[in-house]
């Protein structure tokens, strides 16, 4: 800081310190406070301090900094009801007073301007620095990038039109939170969908649950479905969205999850019949075709860069069980269960044309067209109704 000579607090120094509130002109608080207490300096202030003590209108205190001795403070309020002081500082061991100071509050502390003098003892504004101070024990509030991309997210359990209406909005972590609180039977519902499941699991394994919380906990299941883990999914969805059907991949994940809003309604009955029936005959088909998210993902990222994003070990190839018998009037052949040896529970459904697993073959892929399939698969599903039993 700048330090100079000036004469004493006297008559000038009155003048000096009138001329100086005249020309300084800053926002002032809607209510006087009192001009007390600790404070720390931020920014270009960061290691000072300032120390004020009020007494009526006379504000006094001292200014520290780590560059020197520091300086005592002597002045007053210009006004009770404006939260501003001004006037004289000394450096601590001087005989005269060396420069001037303003203060002015603010919502979480003040702003500090200091004003060398010039040799003949008046105000140097044009060498004036303003520094800003923070109370003492307050912290400011700091938006994160996070806060600032995402919409603030319900703080407690959510019904699923409300989860499924803004989880794109929330940040992971929040969607892993939220999602995680749905009650079973509203999470199997979203699984039995393959490009739902798809998106959320990816943004679920953005937010990077915890270890043993219940986010982890409902991700592992996901996962389990899924046969993969966020290590090996979240490469993929990078890739893909580089391509340019990413957004195709949205579009169908939300119409995906607009079946599973008709269905919620229409178990709640507050659909008609008909349009229930509807929703079972467009969602009924895409259960059946459900693939991992894997394959889906491969399926987007640009053909040139698979190759290196699925260089590795071959894997063994699986062997496959006859399918169990069926009843007669249940559908036959390719829409039947199909079985791992040894499993417990039938895994999801192969589509028509593809491996169990859904990963592309023959050239037949989810993007592109393949009407005669879905034509034979709504033909054998079309006398049945949504919700359809959970996957297991």
């Amino acid at each position: 800081m700048m330090r100079g000579q000036s004469a004493g607090w006297t008559a000038s120094g009155a003048r000096c310190a009138a001329v100086l509130f005249a020309l300084i002109v800053l926002a002032s608080p809607a209510r006087a406070a009192q001009l007390g207490g600790g404070f720390d300096g931020i920014g270009e202030a960061a290691g000072m301090t300032l120390t004020l003590t009020q007494s009526e209108r006379r504000v006094v205190g001292r200014l520290a900094s780590p560059s020197d001795a520091g300086y005592t403070l002597n002045g007053e309020r210009a006004d009770l009801d404006e939260g501003s002081a001004q006037g004289v500082l000394r450096a601590v061991g001087a005989d005269s007073d060396g420069a001037f100071f303003h203060i002015e509050e603010r919502p979480l502390g003040l702003q500090f301007l200091f004003i060398p003098s010039k040799p003949d003892g008046t105000p140097d504004l044009g060498a004036a620095r303003e520094y800003s101070f923070l109370k003492r024990g307050v912290r400011p509030t700091v938006t994160t990038e996070e806060e600032r991309r995402y919409r603030p997210a319900p703080s407690g359990r959510v019904d699923i039109l409300v989860f499924l209406d803004g989880f794109r909005g929330w940040a992971p972590s929040d969607t892993a939170r939220l999602y995680a609180a749905l009650d079973d039977r509203n999470r199997g519902l979203i699984l039995l969908y393959d490009h739902a499941t798809a998106e959320l699991m990816w943004r679920i394994c953005e937010a990077a649950p915890a270890e043993g919380s219940p986010e982890a906990e409902m991700l592992a299941e996901m996962q389990e479905r899924q046969q993969t883990d966020c290590a090996a999914y979240l490469p993929l969805v990078q890739a893909a969205q580089k391509g340019g059907l990413f957004p195709e991949f949205l579009r169908r994940s939300q119409f995906q999850l607009e079946l599973v809003r008709a269905t919620v309604l229409c178990d709640r009955r507050e659909t008609a019949p008909a349009r229930c029936a509807d929703v079972s005959a467009l969602g009924a088909p895409l259960i059946l075709r459900w693939r991992r998210g894997e394959a889906i993902m491969t399926d987007l990222v640009p053909a040139d860069q698979r190759a290196a994003l699925l260089d590795g070990p071959a894997e063994e190839p699986v062997e496959m069980a006859e399918p169990a018998a069926t009843p007669p009037d249940e559908p036959q052949g390719e829409t039947g269960p199909v079985m791992l040896r040894g499993a417990a529970a039938p895994l999801p459904l192969a589509r028509p044309g593809g491996r169990p697993g859904g990963e592309e073959v023959g050239g037949v892929s989810d993007f592109e067209p393949d009407t005669g399939a879905e034509r034979a698969v709504a033909a054998a599903t079309s006398k049945y109704r949504l919700p359809l039993a959970r996957p297991r």
